[in-house]
Order: structure tokens, then sequence, then C-alpha cells
């Protein structure tokens, strides 16, 4: 299952629901969404942590943001608290921004056959090294995603998702490789500059996306 595909199919049943309860007077839709909207924020970035536990660093900085945002549309808490929030904050960001300039963790030298990456409202690169690298899932929803296979290996039947709202997601293949995309672009495409390398012969990955208001590249 892609994590990403999941998270924005749930998010807009609820936003349709909480619609339909506004049109049908039982709830101020309007009101309800300008309270509630942070939640979002927690929860892509409970979601990403569960997919990706090693990376938490970045989605614990949205998911802070969240909460402050949403104890601040609730009303929940005095605004004495507020310096000493936005400070937190602050202190969380920097840390991400020293780990990052000090060479921090990488996400390169994975050797798993498969991937499951979701990225919300951030960016992520990862390398694979697998010698039998079997596909997986990728997802990004208002962030990028980046997957390098040019030091891979195709086991048979190789296939990737991908899905992509308001963000990309980009894939590199080694020369000599058969890529073949197809799926749904939604306002947004595909690009795929290694389509027609290749023969029945070579090493072939089949790429199935949905795109919305975003893109999928495939390059070398």
């Amino acid at each position: 299952m892609n994590s990403a595909r999941f998270f924005f199919g749930i998010l807009l049943v609820s936003l349709g629901a909480v619609l339909a309860l506004g049109a049908a007077e039982v709830i101020d839709s309007g009101e309800f969404i300008s309270q509630w909207w942070p939640a979002v924020l927690v929860a892509a970035a409970l979601v990403q942590i569960a997919v990706n536990p090693r990376h938490w660093l970045s989605p614990l900085f949205v998911g802070g943001l969240g909460v402050v945002l949403l104890l601040n549309t609730t009303e929940t808490v005095d605004a004495d608290v507020w310096p000493a929030a936005w400070a937190a904050l602050l202190v969380v960001a920097g840390i991400g921004v020293l780990i990052g300039s000090l060479g921090g963790r990488s996400d390169a030298g994975d050797t798993a056959d498969r991937v499951r990456e979701f990225t919300a409202f951030g960016g992520r690169k990862l390398v694979s090294h697998s010698k039998s690298f079997e596909g997986g899932t990728l997802g990004a929803i208002f962030g990028g995603t980046e997957l390098d296979l040019r030091d891979a290996e195709l086991a048979p039947g190789a296939s990737i998702d991908v899905f992509a709202a308001f963000g990309g997601a980009e894939i590199r293949v080694p020369v000599g490789w058969r890529v073949d995309t197809h799926g749904l672009p939604l306002f947004g495409g595909f690009e795929n500059e290694v389509e027609g390398e290749g023969d029945e012969f070579s090493p072939a990955l089949d790429i199935n996306a949905t795109v919305l208001f975003g893109g999928l590249e495939v390059k070398h």
C-alpha cells in the first residue's frame, strides 16, 4: 500500500464529510476547518514517522508546528506560552540545519530490496544499492522525493507505485534499463527521459504513477 496515496485519500474523504455535514447544517464547516486544519500537519508527521522511523527530525518539526498552530486555532492555551513554543520549534529547526550542514545521517547506502517512502512538507533522497531490487512505493505530498537506482540491480518483475500530490518524484536509473511509465497525470505530468532505451532482454522497471498537480521524472 502506498502510504501517501492512502493519506491523501483519507484527507479527501474527511474534507468531503466535513463539507457534507456543513451543507446539512449539522456543523459550521468553515469554522471547523479554520480550527482544525493544522491537524493535517500532525497526522502527516505521524504517518511519516511510522513509515520511516529512522528519519524523524523533519516530521517532528512539521508535527510540532501543527501542534502549535492547532493550540492557537482552537484557542486551547494562553497567549503567554507562544514565545516558548516558537522558541522550541526554532531550536528543532536549527538542529536539523546543523545536522544537514555537518553531514548528519544520510539516506544513502540502503541495500533493502524494497523501498517504502512517504514525504510530506519536505524532501527526501534515497540511494539504493540493492542487488535484487524488487520495487516498492514512493509518495510525496507538498514535497519531493528522489530515488537513485544507478547502483542497483533489478529483480524480475520490479515495479514502483508512485503517488505525488502538489509535489514531485524523481527516479534515476542506470543506462540500459527499460523503464515503462503509466498511470494518471492530473494537472501534472510524466517525463521519461529514458523511454525507448534497452530491448526485450534489458532489465525492466515498471512504474505506475498518480500525479496530482505535480510531476514524475525518470532519467539517468
